[in-house]
């Protein structure tokens, strides 16, 4: 059994899901902007409307206790009762609250998610407490004895304190994983990209690679291979159709700062695993999809905890694609996380032999 430390938010999340003849969608023909629209000063008529525990390190975390970790918490918290109802929530999962810390004068962070049409979530966002954590609420003492440390998304301020934390959590011997969201990779880039020599597994999706590769620049005549029937970020890259990075020029990037894997989540294709070695492609499990909120925290937290435990590239990959289908046919971020017993009969159900493993080459952009 691993010991885990999981750092980063908790949210609670309102989930309001609005029937698609209730909601207009409109997509940009000549870009890939969808957008819901809501009709100013008319109130829409909602099937339902959930309250649930949410944020992406409450979520990892209940995701490793449930498959069998021992697993503490260093979250932030409002003085407020969805602090109660958080805190709650880790009990009722095994969740050691020891360095879990309420704020005066904050509020809980919370969520207000818009669930309609393909069930990809429109979401407003308040961080409250999530964005007030500092280098006074880490101490090297929380890191002993820890075999993996998993950073999630830190919010505004509370990034800055990215680069000691897993600098400390690499000094304790422990596995580190980390999921950066997309503005603390756009804000903060180069603080991330030198942070990432003290991390074993950067777990990212789709949207997240491309803002890494956002300035990188590529030979044009080599940068994407020209044989076909490859997987979608293998053939096609990431970022502007002008401005094109591949898959393995963004991965030698990476792992060039020290960090040992990156994994890239591409919603219903399937998930990428780059090492020194090779990469690794898992197409996603087929399951009717609910919602995608809390999908990438369970393929991540299940990610790390399979990497930690040393299982190789393919079975991780099948534990995590298993994990995040589970959730996205369900409404909330954590009610369908799967328990031990329950990801070994996915994973005997979904079968072996879907993956794909290709050459890493770095030397080709």
């Amino acid at each position: 059994m691993l010991n885990v430390l999981v750092i980063g938010g908790a949210t609670i999340d309102v989930i309001a899901s609005i029937e698609t003849e209730d909601i207009e969608c409109m997509t940009m023909t000549n870009a890939t902007n969808s957008f819901l629209m809501l009709e100013q000063g008319k109130k829409v008529e909602a099937s339902r409307i959930d309250t649930q525990i949410g944020g992406g390190a409450t979520n990892a975390a209940v995701a490793m206790s449930r498959l069998g970790a021992r697993v503490s918490a260093l979250l932030k918290l409002g003085d407020d009762l969805d602090a109660e109802r958080v805190l709650k929530r880790l009990k009722e999962e095994n969740i050691t609250d020891c360095f879990v810390h309420k704020v005066s004068g904050e509020q809980t962070g919370k969520s207000i998610i818009i669930s309609s049409h393909d069930k990809n979530a429109g979401v407003f966002v308040h961080r409250g407490a999530n964005t007030t954590l500092s280098l006074l609420d880490v101490e090297a003492e929380m890191f002993e004895g820890v075999d993996l440390v998993y950073v999630s998304t830190l919010s505004s301020e509370s990034a800055d304190a990215f680069p000691e934390i897993v600098r400390l959590a690499k000094e304790s011997g422990a596995f580190v994983a980390c999921n950066p969201g997309i503005r603390q990779i756009r804000n903060r880039k180069e603080q991330v990209l030198h942070a990432l020599q003290f991390v074993d597994l950067v777990a990212i999706n789709k949207e997240e690679a491309a803002a890494f590769a956002e300035g990188m620049s590529c030979p044009e005549d080599s940068c994407l291979p020209t044989s076909k029937d490859l997987p979608d970020l293998i053939q096609n890259g990431l970022g502007e159709k002008d401005a094109k990075v591949s898959l393995s020029f963004l991965g030698d990037r990476i792992l060039k700062t020290g960090c040992r894997y990156l994994a890239v989540t591409n919603g219903g294709e399937g998930a990428y695993l780059l090492s020194n070695e090779e990469i690794v492609f898992v197409p996603s499990v087929e399951v009717e999809v609910e919602s995608t909120i809390g999908a990438g925290d369970a393929f991540n937290g299940t990610l790390a905890l399979a990497m930690a435990s040393e299982f190789g590239a393919v079975q991780a990959l099948n534990m995590a694609a298993c994990n995040g289908a589970s959730v996205a046919a369900t409404l909330d971020a954590q009610g369908g996380l799967l328990t031990e017993k329950q990801m070994n009969t996915q994973l005997t159900e979904a079968g072996k032999g879907a993956a794909q493993k290709f050459p890493f080459t770095p030397s080709v952009c």
